[in-house]
């Protein structure tokens, strides 16, 4: 026979049963006394029946309950009997009430292959972007008709905000889109100079980077700047208030976020980068002056004269109608992601950086549409 006393218990072992009396308050403050016979496992290592006796315990609270709840289905895993005895009327009533409440253990976290895991999610993810899809096209094709028919309707847009979005998304970023288009010049200057130099063909250094500026480096670069500055920014602008609910609102007050918010943004950008496509272009065409007089055997009236000759209205028109239709996918795009935002920060961020992506890839896809279309009808 083994017998163990301590203060707060009783607890006698003898071959394969174990009796326990409880001889104090059985209450939060005592616990870490009773805890101490928690580790079933050690305590009633191979006992096949359990007596717990509260004879002697005058005051109780939850504690007591999901003491007796826990060893009951550890007993009843195990197949060993459970006795309870010297229960006060109180204490069986309370403990009637909730002994049929489970145990809740924590979930065993399943560790799943990344390669069966990453395969596993292509369906969802799939749906997420179909879904995507279809809300965007919901909304550019809302963005279209409000535009339509903001021609009838002037006066019911927000142009109070007009000058400083264009200030913000046109003349700000000047610096650094003739910057870009400057360098992206001299490297194509560079690169091209090099070959012509082997044939003779110094002169066509104009043709090379006026057309290639002109027609498609000048309007890309300049919409991705603008989507790297403006689209984020709006994103991130009109996520914000989604997020603090201003945009909720100003619906409340009677204001259309499409009329109040969006358009004054869109035509801000889409009027801007026409003006930013043609300072672009000239720093981009100076760039490759640079170049060729550097390195080839030109002079600066013939690197102009030819590129009179190469460069054509045509080329210009259709780089300024590209960045129009890059501007207004760039703003709609930006605005369109800004209203998709949910939670709190961290949704703003991740808006934001996919506005950005979603952006370029736009700009991408529509220059691809247009070098097909303009091919075809010979522009």
């Amino acid at each position: 026979m083994k017998n163990k006393k301590l203060n707060y218990y009783n607890i006698e072992k003898q071959s394969n049963v174990v009796r326990i009396e409880f001889l104090e308050a059985f209450t939060v403050v005592n616990l870490p006394y009773f805890d101490k016979i928690k580790p079933f496992e050690k305590t009633f290592k191979g006992v096949e029946r359990i007596e717990l006796d509260f004879g002697r315990v005058e005051n109780f609270d939850s504690s007591l309950i999901l003491f007796l709840n826990e060893l009951k289905f550890w007993t009843k895993e195990k197949g060993i009997t459970l006795e309870v005895k010297g229960l006060s009327e109180q204490m069986q009533s309370f403990w009637g009430k909730f002994a049929d409440f489970p145990v809740i253990k924590a979930k065993e976290i399943q560790h799943e292959n990344p390669f069966i895991q990453y395969f596993s999610s292509i369906g969802e993810k799939f749906r997420f972007l179909l879904s995507d899809y279809a809300e965007f096209f919901d909304f550019f094709g809302e963005l279209i008709t409000k535009t339509l028919l903001s021609i009838f309707q002037i006066k019911k847009i927000r142009w109070e905000d007009f000058p400083v979005l264009f200030l913000k998304n046109g003349v700000n970023a000047l610096p650094i889109v003739s910057l870009i288009l400057l360098l992206i010049g001299i490297i194509s200057g560079y690169q091209g100079a090099i070959q012509l130099k082997q044939f003779g063909a110094d002169i066509y250094i104009a043709d090379l980077i006026g057309v290639s500026i002109v027609r498609e480096l000048g309007p890309l670069m300049t919409a991705i700047l603008v989507a790297g500055r403006s689209g984020s920014a709006f994103a991130a602008e009109l996520g914000t208030m989604k997020v603090s609910e201003e945009i909720d609102a100003l619906r409340s007050m009677g204001f259309e976020p499409f009329k109040f918010l969006i358009l004054p943004r869109v035509f801000a950008v889409t009027l801007s980068i026409p003006l930013l496509t043609i300072f672009g272009n000239v720093a981009g065409i100076l760039g490759g002056l640079i170049s060729g007089l550097s390195i080839l055997d030109i002079t600066t009236a013939g690197y102009f004269t030819e590129l009179q000759i190469a460069v054509d209205l045509g080329d210009l028109s259709s780089g300024l109608l590209k960045s129009i239709i890059f501007g207004y996918l760039v703003a709609g795009i930006g605005c369109f992601r800004g209203l998709q935002v949910k939670g709190g920060a961290e949704g703003v961020g991740t808006a934001t950086t996919i506005s950005v992506v979603s952006g370029i890839f736009a700009i991408i896809i529509a220059d691809t549409i247009f070098t097909f279309i303009f091919d075809a009808i010979g522009l």
